[in-house]
């Protein structure tokens, strides 16, 4: 029997610079940090919950997790209770001034969304992020030793005369680029017919990269180009559309736990943070299962 070793938790649904092609604010009911279902409390709960029974990775995503006003606590208390791969998933923007002091509470690595090198597109996609910003913030995460990842969003006709770019990024400096193919989730039907890429048909027809190995609980499929430190990675729409993997346990901030696709809300544990009996018998179920 597998244990559940890898948990995800969705801090806030704030954002600071959303990008374009994600649904508006008001097409989503957005939830404020005031108004969610969990307290920081009730995130150490589950923290502790699962570090109890041998977490080991955890991830703290949002909208934007440095937005969450108790993200520094929930690190340290991530570290405290023995969980060893501590994480987030940011735009980057603020990130480098925090590094350090994220770094010296436990965090060890970090992935930076980010679907655009050229400083003009980059502010069109986030309506005025600053592109220098994020630019630093990779910089200092390298400069800490804390591991990196740029994740990009490939879209047709608007970023893929940049991928080569993007994998470029991995040939003289130790960091992972993943490409994403676009999912038809919190955007419109419309541009995902448009933008849509077939990322496994676009790497097999790329030269001089070839296969490398993947990682425990990724949904990524890994390659490397001839020589180079980093790595590039691809992320396909259809390894996240199905159960693929019942080891990451994904909460979100209104109090739901769900075993794969985010999309699919499986059970509100909300009211049985306190209950360890009652959480025990719900894990008890899923990882039989696996």
């Amino acid at each position: 029997m597998n244990d559940l070793t890898y948990l995800r938790l969705i801090l806030t649904e704030e954002n600071n610079y959303p990008v374009m092609y994600s649904k508006q604010e008001e097409e989503v009911n957005i939830i404020g940090q005031d108004d969610q279902a969990m307290t920081p409390d009730d995130f150490k709960a589950i923290i502790k919950f699962f570090a109890d029974r041998g977490l080991k990775k955890i991830k703290f995503v949002g909208g934007e997790p440095l937005l969450y006003r108790h993200l520094e606590d929930l690190v340290a208390y991530a570290h405290d209770c023995g969980v060893a791969d501590i994480g987030i998933t940011t735009n980057g923007i603020g990130l480098g001034t925090r590094i350090l002091n994220l770094k010296n509470l436990g965090l060890n690595s970090v992935n930076i969304s980010l679907d655009s090198l050229k400083e003009y597109r980059y502010q069109a996609l986030t309506n005025g992020g600053n592109l220098k910003e994020v630019y630093l913030s990779i910089d200092a995460c390298q400069a800490a030793n804390v591991d990196v990842r740029i994740n990009c969003v490939a879209i047709k006709d608007f970023n893929d005369d940049e991928l080569v770019d993007f994998m470029r990024l991995t040939i003289n400096s130790k960091l992972d680029v993943r490409l994403i193919e676009l999912l038809p989730y919190n955007i419109s039907r419309s541009v995902y017919e448009r933008g849509y890429m077939d990322l496994q048909h676009y790497i097999e027809n790329t030269e001089a990269i070839n296969r490398s190995a993947d990682e425990d609980l990724s949904v990524a499929q890994y390659f490397q180009i001839d020589g180079a430190q980093g790595r590039v990675g691809i992320i396909r729409a259809g390894s996240r559309e199905y159960e693929e993997d019942l080891r990451r346990i994904n909460i979100s901030n209104r109090g739901y736990m769900n075993v794969g696709p985010l999309q699919k809300n499986t059970y509100f544990i909300k009211p049985k943070l306190r209950d360890e009996e009652a959480l025990d018998n719900i894990f008890y179920k899923i990882k039989t299962k696996l």
